[in-house]
């Protein structure tokens, strides 16, 4: 075990014994394994040592009746995530402590079954009450959906929300004349489904509550049982605009948990393509912010920037979405010199095209005069709730896996992290205006490298992998990070697929974001998050 990794266990692990403490250290990730009762604990420890908490995740344990309760952190010092474990019947919530963990526990005690005692939220997100009786339960070895508190939890004082079973119990903050707007699941535009619950006095917004999960595709469960090689094309179905970075996660983690080594021509080539998908991704979310402050001048021209650049995707890779490209080992295929020409000559294009539209944004009065100040999160805030990606950055957080915990060929290209100051939308399209460019930036000297070799890895016959592994798998995809857990079955097949999308952390950003700003302020600051249901609606 590294002296970083040793001293580190050793700082967390001062609220238990070392007979209690387990640690193995692995390329992906740093396990520690902990009895039920000292976890919450265990969690808190890492926190004030400098973890940040990324997800949390549950499976069934090889220990009958019981469940493995699997939380993960960053940890910049070490530029490797640390999990922390532990095989129960029930557990004590953490979120108490860390408010950023209160939806991965709700999803994992409907998953399980299992009591988390604390846990101040008792509401199924996946499963609404409502349709509970119209759908069948996706979810493998769930209880039955929508479940009430236990006899423990009640014990614990957890008693059962006004309306479960037939309704989802939303709550206002009870001040006087407030009153509520619902808004949603269907919508006007062809957006996929979610309900927001405005709770606001006149027109500013006191709270807001969102809802997801209403096309829950039961994707982890579905993936299980099928070989591990093979399930790239559903996972590239999780958020159809980050394809690549999804891909790339999943592919790494299997990558870990088999010892693969991708071919340094295939890492390269990644590279490119995720920084592709962050290029078109950002010019979209650009475009939105102008257009929803009625300015079509500048919409447009984004519009038309990202139009060329799916238009690249298809000629250099065969889809606009840059599908199938991607695969366990490396690349599917190569990608011929010319179309590396043809990436290097429209990003010439496309950089002088960028500067005129951003000098025509940001001279108008009305652009500013909306973005500015509009929907700010603090970085109190963004940190308390570990919010990823460009939200985070605007609000001046560093996260960017890219540069704090590097993979594949970012290790040895810098990665210039484009932070915002004031977490208002304004800071949000400027931090997403700098990694634009930024993407351009990395393609280019990408490309200058001129990597030569094959681009897959010698075939590793991954049946003959041990059931019962693990691996964690992360990028920085054009929302966030997003990080993946896998667990190896019997030949080949996987056991568990878990993952924690950008969207899945950043959507109770939303709800801090709107509080005291006014209800038609709203579309602006959604569309500046620009998160994806179907990322949350796994």
């Amino acid at each position: 075990m590294a002296r970083p990794v040793h001293s580190f266990v050793c700082e967390i692990g001062r609220v238990c014994s070392k007979a209690e403490l387990k640690a193995s250290e692995q390329p992906s990730a740093l396990w520690v394994g902990v009895k039920a009762q000292k976890l919450p604990d265990l969690c808190l420890a890492c926190l004030q040592a400098g973890g940040v908490f990324d997800s949390a995740f549950t499976y069934p344990s090889s220990i009958s009746s019981h469940w493995a309760a699997v939380y993960v952190f960053c940890v910049p010092k070490l530029s490797k995530p640390v999990v922390l474990f532990s095989h129960a019947k029930q557990f004590h919530s953490v979120s108490a402590q860390i408010p950023a963990a209160v939806w991965d526990e709700r999803k994992m005690r409907e998953i399980s079954g299992a009591d988390f005692i604390g846990l101040n939220d008792l509401r199924p997100i996946i499963i609404h009450p409502e349709s509970a009786k119209f759908v069948t339960n996706p979810l493998r070895g769930a209880h039955a959906p929508g479940r009430r508190p236990s006899a423990r939890e009640r014990s614990a004082g957890h008693e059962e929300p006004a309306g479960h079973g037939s309704e989802y119990g939303f709550a206002g903050t009870g001040e006087e004349g407030e009153f509520q707007i619902p808004v949603g699941p269907v919508h006007a535009g062809i957006i996929e489904p979610g309900h927001f619950r405005f709770h606001v006095g006149g027109e500013p917004i006191h709270k807001l509550e969102v809802r997801l999960s209403f096309l829950h595709r039961g994707i982890e469960d579905f993936a299980c049982g099928r070989p591990m090689d093979g399930v790239l094309p559903l996972i590239e179905q999780v958020s159809a605009d980050e394809s690549v970075a999804n891909g790339v996660a999943y592919a790494q983690a299997v990558e870990s948990l088999a010892s693969i080594e991708v071919p340094r021509k295939a890492e390269s080539l990644r590279l490119i393509l995720l920084e592709l998908e962050r290029i078109y991704s950002h010019l979209a979310d650009l475009g939105g912010m102008a257009m929803d402050v009625g300015y079509y001048a500048s919409s447009s021209r984004f519009a038309t920037l990202r139009e060329n650049m799916m238009r690249l995707n298809g000629r250099v890779g065969g889809s606009r979405f840059l599908r199938g490209l991607v695969v366990v080992g490396g690349m599917a295929r190569d990608m011929p010199e010319d179309s590396l020409r043809q990436i290097r000559t429209s990003l010439r294009l496309f950089s002088d095209s960028l500067a005129k539209t951003e000098d025509l944004t940001l001279s108008s009065s009305t652009f500013i005069d909306r973005a500015f100040s509009t929907g700010r999160v603090s970085p109190e805030v963004a940190r308390r709730l570990s919010l990823v990606g460009p939200v985070a950055r605007a609000s001046g957080v560093p996260c960017d896996a890219r540069k704090h915990f590097a993979y594949g060929a970012y290790r040895s290209n810098a990665v210039r992290e484009s932070l915002g100051q004031g977490g208002d939308v304004f800071s949000r399209f400027m931090v997403k205006l700098g990694e634009v460019k930024e993407s351009v930036r990395l393609i280019e000297h990408q490309l200058a490298q001129d990597i030569d070799g094959p681009v897959l890895s010698e075939r590793r016959d991954l049946s003959k992998l041990p059931s019962g592994r693990m691996a964690l798998g992360w990028t920085e995809a054009p929302r966030g990070s997003c990080m993946f857990l896998v667990r190896s079955a019997n030949k080949g097949a996987l056991g568990r697929l878990a993952i924690r999308t950008a969207s899945w952390r950043n959507w109770i950003g939303i709800q801090e974001a709107v509080r005291g700003n006014i209800t038609a302020d709203f579309p602006l600051i959604n569309k500046s998050f620009n998160l994806s249901y179907a990322g949350a609606d796994l």
